[in-house]
């Protein structure tokens, strides 16, 4: 069959449709993983519709992508390596299946992500050579200037949202899983090479606030608690107001940054966080919460025992009810534990395993790990002060003025910015 001649508009149609397919495919794909059937149909519907568009244009379309499927490497999703976030799901399914109970150690082996100093794989194609020309896009600097980067790549091409990107911003399973941000960023980054995986999360939020602001308007409503009188008071920011911090920070040809710790003096290289490993973080944290639940339990459950034993008015009927709550109880604690068995979440090691990189050039990840354990309260907390202190990012503090019906005047607050930013408009 000869091969359908069409327009440059209809080539560059079929393009975008063959990414949105592609989209699909891999959202279809980890909806599977999680056994998420009701997510699985409505994706299949989603894509069946796209595959038909595609065909009235080009029957041959879908042929042809798929026999340089192997060759040509334009697809946003594609990542070889495995995720963190999969390596934890296969460590999920293992344990419920074979009851396996982790240690401590080997937990925190599974959890944190092993870095080293040549991760960052951000192009370096200043010139976009590679950003399809009829794409309705602009150029957004980054909060971090590119010193994050190995690259120093300090800018990328964002295209403008669409009326097709509104199934993703519509999708609730997206919500539910928190990933629709990180759908949007990797459909609208439109340089193929980039990998926004690797975007530290100051930078994410830049371009998810100019997809915010330009496609829907800079009003963003929100509602805050007045910090004096506790009153909600429902407003509107204004998103064009909102700036980047000021970043100084020189990152060395990995994109690591040093500190010296003031106590100890030793030499510290980090890093700042993508949204990729603050998945990770939240999932560890996730999963250490299992412990803490279990220990929870066991200490409602000696509680509860030691108040029937002393109690003279309590009937042998409520005991035996007690009795089998307190096993129920029990049966769950045992299954938080073969999930994880720590006795507290070790939010602030966990944050600095995935932030430090090196200690006096020392890469070696257990190195690194008992460095942290046994560092001095004040190099941690001083430590934790510049990271935050110096952060790329958008400034999100803000000021609200407050009714006149409340008691007039205004107060400084913080705008949460997360993966609840196009709520309202996926609520239209």
């Amino acid at each position: 069959m000869a091969k359908k001649v069409l327009t440059e508009e209809q080539e560059n149609e079929i393009k975008m449709l063959l990414e949105n397919n592609k989209m699909l495919e891999k959202t279809k794909k980890e909806a599977e993983e999680r056994g998420n059937t009701k997510s699985v149909k409505q994706i299949e519907r989603a894509q069946q519709e796209v595959i038909e568009h595609i065909n009235s244009i080009d029957p041959m379309a879908l042929t042809s992508a798929s026999n340089k499927k192997n060759n040509v490497q334009q697809n946003l999703f594609n990542d070889s390596d495995m995720s963190i976030f999969d390596i934890l799901e296969e460590n999920n399914k293992v344990r419920n299946e074979e009851a396996v109970k982790v240690d401590e150690v080997k937990a925190e082996e599974d959890l944190i992500e092993e870095i080293t100093p040549s991760e960052t794989t951000i192009s370096t194609d200043s010139t976009f050579n590679n950003v399809e020309q009829t794409l309705q896009y602009d150029v957004i600097q980054l909060p971090s200037n590119g010193q994050c980067y190995k690259s120093k790549v300090d800018r990328v091409p964002v295209a403008y949202l669409t009326a097709y990107d509104e199934n993703i911003i519509t999708s609730p399973n997206l919500y539910k899983d928190g990933l629709v941000i990180d759908y949007l960023l990797k459909n609208k980054v439109v340089n193929s090479q980039i990998k926004v995986d690797d975007l530290v999360s100051g930078d994410a939020d830049a371009i998810i606030l100019f997809l915010r602001a330009t496609s829907y308007g800079p009003e963003f409503p929100i509602v805050v608690n007045d910090p004096d009188t506790g009153e909600q008071i429902e407003t509107t920011v204004d998103l064009s107001t909102l700036k980047p911090r000021d970043f100084k920070l020189v990152g060395d040809e990995n994109g690591h940054f040093e500190y010296v710790t003031p106590i100890k003096k030793d030499v510290i290289k980090f890093r700042y966080l993508t949204r990729k490993q603050e998945r990770q973080l939240k999932k560890v944290t996730e999963l250490e919460g299992c412990g803490t639940k279990a220990m929870m339990l066991q200490n409602e459950i000696e509680t509860i025992r030691a108040a029937m034993m002393n109690d003279k008015y309590i009937s042998e009927n409520d005991k035996k009810t007690l009795r089998a709550a307190m096993a129920a109880m029990s049966k769950w604690s045992t299954k938080l534990k073969e999930v994880n068995n720590s006795e507290f979440i070790k939010v602030m090691t966990n944050n600095m395993q995935l932030q430090i990189v090196a200690v006096n050039g020392n890469y070696d990840r257990e190195f690194i790990r008992r460095y942290i354990n046994q560092m001095p309260a004040r190099d941690s907390l001083m430590l934790r002060k510049y990271i935050n202190d110096n952060r790329p990012g958008i400034n999100f503090d803000i000021k609200v003025e407050r009714p006149e019906s409340l008691g007039g005047g205004s107060f400084e607050t913080f705008l949460n910015w997360d993966d609840s930013v196009f709520l309202n408009i996926a609520d239209v």
